[in-house]
């Protein structure tokens, strides 16, 4: 017998006791706040938040079945693990349903993570006091107390969706239900609570498959999709768990999707939650102009980087005709007051309609499908270039150029 453990073990447990006495009317949800831990001025925070998206179009007659998505939840909702990529310090978290018919986007749970930092919990410990401890109201046991409510928070606000599941699945699921609840429910997240991290939990049934032929075609559909719908992910990671998407050209359409929505596919899992990327530990964003062959373009930046000095989360956004905003992938390695910025070599080429093949149409892709990035951080000031060595960037009267040129100024207070 497998027999769970840590928070998520406590999760499971209120979950499976509060099934059948979950407050829920017919009409809706009732919506369970946990806010008790969230971040008070000068308190230390993830710059991150959480955002859970349930589609009830995964729910099903089976109570077994059920309880896949309802572990994904809970594993995605652990306080514990935080370096494996689960909720940070005081990380906001929200979960929402995505009704089955694709009507609306229905808040289920908000709160934040009790996890705190190293340095706090110490010294709140030092902090306690013989009589504290002999009356079980110490540091430990009042950290205990904020999980067990987080905790108990999010098993109440699962438990109605599984108290209904069986009606839920009994409904048609039609296909595209998740984008309609998306395009309704308008701004995802509010950008003050924290650089957005998705989670999906869902089949993704967005696409026809035989619809799909090649990774180009794929690739196409998908950002055509993005286009139509104008759902904005506002620069986010999305994560898919529950979705069986199969064939390389299905997964393909997935990433345009999200890219064209200003989001990143940053992990799939058919089974469970994805492997999940660090949180962010450092962030700085700039603006300023980008010298694209005789025109100044707008151009901001996000480099928000894990302990480690993967850039995670960062966004490069420009507006010509429109506004793109393109995730940068790499390494920025500091040292004293200077940072130096090296992309992955794949910047703009996510942009490309077969990664594997060299674009037709080069002129119409943001950066011209540039794969590298580099740039120099000094004090307030960003510089750097965008090059490739098969691009060359044609301007007006001429111009001709082998990068792209930028310098932009940090930006503080501004959420981006």
């Amino acid at each position: 017998m497998i027999r769970p453990h840590g928070v998520a073990g406590r999760l499971l447990l209120a979950l499976a006791a509060g099934a059948s006495s979950a407050p829920a009317s017919a009409a809706g949800y009732e919506v369970i706040r946990q806010e008790q831990t969230c971040p008070k001025d000068g308190e230390p925070r993830s710059l991150r938040q959480t955002v859970i998206i349930l589609d009830e179009a995964i729910a099903a007659a089976q109570a077994e079945a059920n309880q896949r998505w309802t572990r994904i939840v809970v594993e995605a909702a652990e306080a514990k693990e935080t370096a494996l990529g689960t909720l940070g310090t005081r990380e906001r978290l929200s979960l929402f349903v995505a009704r089955r018919d694709g009507s609306e986007l229905v808040p289920l749970f908000f709160g934040c993570s009790p996890n705190l930092p190293a340095a706090e919990t110490e010294k709140a410990k030092a902090g306690d006091s013989m009589v504290d401890r002999f009356l079980g109201n110490d540091s430990g046991a009042r950290r205990k107390s904020a999980q067990d409510a987080f905790g108990g928070g999010i098993a109440r606000a699962l438990a109605q969706v599984q108290k209904r599941a069986a009606d839920i699945a009994a409904q048609p699921a039609p296909a595209g239900s998740l984008l309609r609840a998306l395009q309704n429910a308008g701004r995802l997240a509010d950008p003050n609570l924290g650089l957005p991290r998705f989670i999906l939990v869902s089949p993704f049934r967005v696409a026809d498959k035989a619809g799909l032929p090649d990774v180009a075609a794929a690739r196409e559909r998908g950002f055509q999709l993005a286009e139509k719908s104008a759902i904005d992910f506002g620069r986010a990671e999305i994560y898919l768990a529950g979705a069986s998407l199969g064939d390389t050209a299905a997964l393909e359409f997935a990433r345009a999707f999200f890219l064209g929505s200003k989001g990143v596919l940053a992990g799939i899992r058919s089974d469970g939650l994805p492997r999940l990327l660090p949180e962010p530990t450092t962030l700085r964003v700039h603006a300023g102009f980008i010298d694209y062959v005789g025109q100044r373009i707008p151009l901001q930046m996000r480099l928000a980087a894990a302990a480690n000095g993967d850039l995670v989360n960062a966004w490069v956004e420009t507006t010509v005709s429109r506004t793109t905003a393109t995730p940068l992938s790499g390494k920025m390695l500091c040292r004293g007051e200077t940072c130096e910025v090296h992309g992955d070599g794949r910047f703009a080429q996510v942009w490309f309609l077969d990664p594997q093949a060299e674009p037709k149409e080069r002129g119409k892709l943001p950066f011209g499908g540039a794969r590298n990035i580099e740039l120099t951080l000094q004090g307030a000031t960003a510089s750097g270039r965008i090059f490739d060595p098969k691009v060359i960037f044609s301007g007006e009267n001429g111009q001709r150029r082998e990068d792209l040129r930028f310098d932009v100024q940090r930006v503080e207070g501004t959420p981006f």
